[in-house]
């Protein structure tokens, strides 16, 4: 059971004179974490905290939002630096407990296994007796569950009986006192669900399960720590949890994409207006029969308005992605018929909108690369946020079935969905115009040929590619003498590493101690950058008279950028707003590790590239007043299990 209490009481004066402001930032990241979005919560919390960096609660919810999002390891030693200035409330105890038995199941060696599962049975047993001394009802089942559940985990099968039992017990007086409003009586109900489980008794688990979920209404995240733990144990003692989704259902989340409404005086209609109607009450029947949590997709006028509204009609969340600012791109991609009041249905639904993501502020200067981005980051996103739910993913295509003639437009994104099996709920629009001719790029202004005045003309595309940004850290430290040293060893090393790695940049730039190095994909660049890390961190450099915490810190990004050649020095160049911002996310990155873009995550997710694990770090300033964004850990699977 991994519920949370109810807030505790200690707060410092400056919150106390501030409660109003204080309750109102507390109030939106629990909303958010019922509600499945603990990354959202925790940037919530990382907010209000600038302002309350001594608030309890804040601190707590910062906690397990990093614990509900992953990044377990970081939440073990928030939460514990927390304990040990004095913060010793059931809900601070709880999470901490929490993140110990987490690490504990995450970890390969035995030793370190028994050590943090002991360490949440110590917090959960005393905080259980502590509760019992109280006659608190509410901290005693939730207290007394975990604890029960990690007796089970270490094998003391009687004591996790014996819990159990005095568990159900403090349920059943929980759900009979009736104090609960419908949401609040979840967590006893969820609870008597995993005693039962933990004592053996299948059916009455099943029941007391989809009890809970009844009384869950849309509260996703709730659902999805209780089924998390469910599964658990069920794995624990060897039982099939096929039933579990059934009991516990939750719905899928929903990417969706279409064709725009047909411009005036557009030669061969594609979706005609008269077809509004028809389209969207098939997209409503759709997303009424898949009931998914949230829809992630952009905004332009015709397919994508039209899923938006149907899903706000359903009540479910809206989160909007656009390639560039909402006033141009809705002059380019909204504002397009005189008729359809297409411009006040864009304004509303982004004011309704749970997120609105602005991929690029300005429109880009040629090509389609920015919409094949787009495609790519809300595939991404979508798919992130049904692995942390741990649901389905959907995908809903307006399409007319026929290839386009770029890869930013809806076959090239409808093809991607098939291709990585995503189901597809395939809308048909213009199926009776005849037209096979596929549907043309969208027509952005173009770069002109910047001339050398020599009669050489230097032309650039504009092509997504994966950057990396990577230096020494300790090497501003060295003395003059360890210079030639430096680049004999640290950068020797670096030089074999790329001629013996199976992951190739298709460009690579050095600065004194820097590297900027192109790849044409995330998962490239991402596995190399780990090997990298790994390579510099084992090394001895002090027996090479270098400074022996010398080391490397690497920032990714993926992004559209301008590819074409160096008019000074004749060598190929890959540049553009992106490369700077790959630069700025390297020096805020710890040094040993690995720090990504959420776009780099979000297109690492659209293609396919499971072997990653990306832990939430959180809305983060960037160097030289560059801004905020969110950022990852990045890791290799087998590095996840201990973060």
């Amino acid at each position: 059971m991994e519920n949370t209490l109810p807030a505790p009481e200690l707060v410092t004066a400056s919150t106390r004179e501030m409660m109003p402001q204080v309750s109102a930032a507390t109030a939106s990241a629990e909303e958010l974490l019922r509600s499945g979005e603990p990354l959202l919560a925790y940037d919530t919390v990382q907010q209000a905290l600038e302002n309350w960096p001594g608030d309890c609660r804040l601190r707590q919810l910062s906690g397990l939002a990093l614990a509900r999002s992953g990044a377990v390891r970081r939440a073990n030693e928030e939460l514990q630096a927390l304990r040990e200035e004095g913060c010793i409330d059931g809900e601070t105890l709880g999470i901490l407990a929490r993140t110990h038995k987490n690490l504990g199941l995450a970890a390969t060696r035995k030793s370190v296994k028994k050590k943090h599962l002991a360490a949440a049975f110590e917090i959960y047993s005393a905080g259980y007796r502590e509760s019992v001394r109280r006659d608190a009802v509410a901290d005693g089942y939730y207290t007394g569950i975990n604890a029960a559940t990690v007796a089970l985990l270490l094998g003391d099968i009687e004591s996790a009986h014996k819990i159990a039992a005095e568990v159900e017990e403090l349920c059943k007086r929980a759900i009979q006192e009736g104090s609960q409003q419908p949401g609040d009586a979840y967590w006893p109900q969820a609870t008597l669900a995993e005693a039962a489980l933990i004592l053996g008794e299948w059916q009455k688990a099943q029941e007391c399960y989809r009890a809970a979920a009844l009384l869950a209404g849309r509260r996703y995240g709730d659902i999805s720590s209780t089924r998390h733990q469910a599964k658990l144990l069920l794995q624990y003692l060897g039982h099939s949890n096929e039933w579990l989704d059934e009991a516990m259902h939750l719905p899928p989340v929903v990417v969706y994409t279409g064709h725009l409404i047909d411009v005036p005086g557009r030669v061969e209609s594609r979706f005609s207006p008269e077809l509004e109607d028809t389209v969207k009450a098939d997209i409503a029947e759709r997303l009424e029969r898949l009931g998914p949590v949230a829809a992630y997709g952009s905004a332009a006028c015709g397919a994508d308005i039209l899923c938006l509204e149907c899903m706000q009609e359903l009540g479910g969340e809206l989160h909007i992605i656009l390639p560039f600012a909402a006033d141009n791109f809705r002059a380019q991609s909204v504002d397009l018929r005189p008729d359809g009041r297409w411009g006040e249905r864009f304004e509303k639904l982004l004011a309704n909108a749970k997120e609105v993501l602005v991929i690029s502020q300005r429109p880009p200067p040629l090509g389609e690369s920015i919409f094949q981005y787009s495609n790519l980051i809300m595939t991404g996103l979508a798919k992130l946020r049904a692995q942390m739910l741990d649901t389905s993913l959907h995908g809903i295509a307006v399409w007319d079935g026929k290839p386009a003639a770029g890869e930013g437009g809806t076959g090239a994104i409808a093809s991607l969905w098939k291709q990585s099996g995503i189901p597809l709920e395939h809308v048909m629009v213009g199926q009776n115009t005849g037209s096979s001719k596929p549907t043309p790029p969208p027509i952005l202004h173009r770069l002109p040929d910047r001339s050398s005045g020599t009669g050489n003309t230097w032309a650039f595309e504009y092509k997504i590619e994966t950057m990396l940004f990577a230096d020494a850290v300790g090497y501003s430290r060295l003395t003059e003498d360890q210079i030639p040293l430096f680049f004999d060893c640290y950068a020797g090393v670096i030089a074999k590493y790329n001629k013996s790695s199976p992951y190739k940049a298709v460009h690579i730039e050095t600065a004194g101690d820097g590297m900027y190095m192109v790849f044409d994909d995330p998962g490239t660049a991402a596995h190399y950058a780990l090997g990298l890390s790994e390579l510099i961190n084992k090394q001895d450099w002090a027996s090479k008279g270098l400074p022996a915490d010398l080391n490397v810190r690497i920032g990714l990004h993926c992004g559209p950028v301008f590819v074409g050649r160096d008019p000074i020095t004749d060598q190929p160049l890959y540049t553009g707003n992106h490369t700077s911002r790959t630069a700025r996310i390297e020096p805020i990155t710890p040094p040993g590790l690995v720090y990504a873009s959420s776009a780099f995550a979000a297109v690492a997710a659209a293609r396919g590239i499971d072997s990653l694990d990306f832990s939430y770090i959180g809305r983060t300033k960037l160097a030289k007043d560059y801004g905020v964004l969110p950022l990852y850990h990045v890791k290799n699977e087998e590095m996840s299990s201990i973060q």
